[in-house]
């Protein structure tokens, strides 16, 4: 299943933190018309290119599923970022 919401954390060296969340499902729904119109393209495109578009798109969604889980933390003398998808 793919990603449904981030949080994006970062902290300051005077201990301040800012928290956002963000719903991923509304990024989601946005880009859903812009693929549906591309998608009879890129169809096209990998057959020109000999790729099998199924399996190319299959590849793709099980990309963005394994984002799920994802966690990254950066850190330096300054500040702490923290960036969690779920």
């Amino acid at each position: 299943m793919i990603p449904w919401m981030m949080l994006v954390g970062i902290r300051n060296r005077r201990d301040r933190v800012f928290r956002l969340w963000i719903p991923i499902f509304l990024v989601w729904l946005l880009l859903l018309p812009l693929v549906l119109v591309l998608l009879p393209l890129a169809f096209i495109v990998l057959a020109v290119m000999r790729v099998n578009p199924f399996r190319a798109f299959l590849t793709g969604w099980q990309l963005l599923a394994g984002l799920r889980g994802t966690h990254i933390e950066v850190q330096d003398e300054n500040a702490f970022v923290l960036v969690h998808i779920y």
